[in-house]
């Protein structure tokens, strides 16, 4: 963890990490926004599925790098 407090922390169920900071809300939230912006702005083409992947990849390094263990 890169971060004295961690942004993501373990869910309650299941496997996985769910947000527990502003910070790690407001990265769900920009995440939320991408997926939104790239299926809105490329539509059914191959491009949304490019940047969609990027973002999930994204998140899960970003939570990787500020949460604790996924739960």
């Amino acid at each position: 963890m890169m971060t004295k407090r961690p942004w993501f922390g373990p869910k309650r169920f299941g496997w996985g990490w769910r947000p527990v900071s502003w910070q790690g809300w407001l990265v769900t939230v920009l995440f939320a926004a991408v997926v939104v912006w790239a299926s809105i702005a490329f539509r059914a083409s191959p491009t949304s599925l490019f940047v969609d992947a990027g973002a999930v990849v994204g998140l899960v390094v970003v939570c990787f790098l500020t949460g604790t263990r996924p739960g």
